[in-house]
């Protein structure tokens, strides 16, 4: 039941999208750690942090426990339906060495939060293949730009298990970008997964090894 209740969020606000006059919808705030082993990279860390109002309407009807907060019944089987629905659009995360692009595994370790009311899912992204590349570099953004993703102010790039010489950059876009608002609607609901008009939006992430 949770489960519907929760698809039937994303459906509605899938829906108001279709009405509005500007995009995106949802803000997330992003913290990613870099983890490394065998001085090779294997996986990222990521943390979500959704916008007030979404959290809000995502947890809208849902039962809290006597200290404010939500418990594994509700926030499990939410966790669960955000990372499913995020396998078609790769997890909202491109990586590339400077040959080639960098693949990933289906998430593990995944998990919701509720803290200052909002939700917080946190999942790590295996590579399929760890990789000791000197530079490698990491796009985050939504292709239909339904969700705007910006990095947190602090720690918003970390490392765990990082070899000497490596280090992590977060770059976000240019103060002011965005999507244009002289686009029609309907060039927004037409994009899919596929189409890279969000990429130069992105949050990146810059990894240099010596």
């Amino acid at each position: 039941m949770r489960l519907l209740r929760f698809v039937f969020c994303l459906a509605f606000l899938l829906a108001l999208s279709a009405r509005a006059e500007a995009h995106p919808h949802v803000w997330v705030t992003t913290k990613t750690e870099l983890v490394f082993a065998d001085g090779k990279l294997t996986a990222l860390k990521q943390a979500w942090t959704f916008d007030d109002a979404f959290s809000a309407f995502a947890l809208q009807g849902m039962e809290k426990q006597k200290d404010g907060t939500y418990g594994a019944d509700v926030l499990k089987p939410l966790a669960e339906v955000n990372v499913t629905s995020l396998k078609e659009y790769d997890y909202f995360v491109k990586g590339k060495t400077a040959t080639a692009k960098i693949a990933f595994k289906d998430p593990v370790d995944y998990y919701l939060t509720y803290e200052n009311e909002t939700l917080t899912l946190h999942f790590t992204l295996p590579l399929k293949t760890p990789i000791a590349a000197k530079t490698l570099s990491f796009d985050i953004y939504d292709p239909t730009i339904f969700v705007s993703f910006s990095f947190a102010e602090k720690d918003a790039v970390s490392s765990a298990g990082a070899p000497p010489g490596c280090t992590a950059e977060a770059i976000s876009p240019t103060p002011g970008s965005g999507p244009s608002t002289t686009l029609s609607e309907s060039f927004f609901t037409n994009l899919t997964a596929g189409s890279d008009y969000g990429a130069q939006f992105a949050d990146k992430i810059k990894v240099s090894c010596r």
